[in-house]
């Protein structure tokens, strides 16, 4: 009896795993940089023509030098966005660049 409900359950949290996991990896996204909240808790995000991203790792001095413009960065995606994902996060690496010079 356990069994028997505990094979769907496991089978559903992996099947949850694989669709979280699908969209891992490296991506670039481009957009414009904006920091939301306030000390000592601000989130650096990009918002994109399709979603916006928390960006992860992007230090704040230059997040605030690319504030409201356009810019590109790479990194690995820590949470990938999905139906029941609020705020989809990369883990930035390197620096960001702006998008035009």
């Amino acid at each position: 009896m356990l069994t028997t409900k505990l094979v769907p359950a496991l089978m559903a949290i992996s099947l949850t795993a694989c669709a979280v996991t699908a969209d891992a990896g490296e991506k670039t996204l481009t957009g414009n940089i904006q920091i939301k909240g306030n000390e000592p808790f601000p989130i650096v995000m990009m918002q994109t023509s399709q979603e916006t991203w928390e960006l992860i790792g992007l230090p704040i001095p230059e997040a605030r030098a690319l504030e409201g413009r356009q810019a590109t960065v790479t990194g690995t995606v820590a949470r990938a966005p999905g139906p029941n994902v609020w705020l989809p996060s990369l883990r930035v690496n390197g620096k960001a660049k702006p998008a035009q010079p």
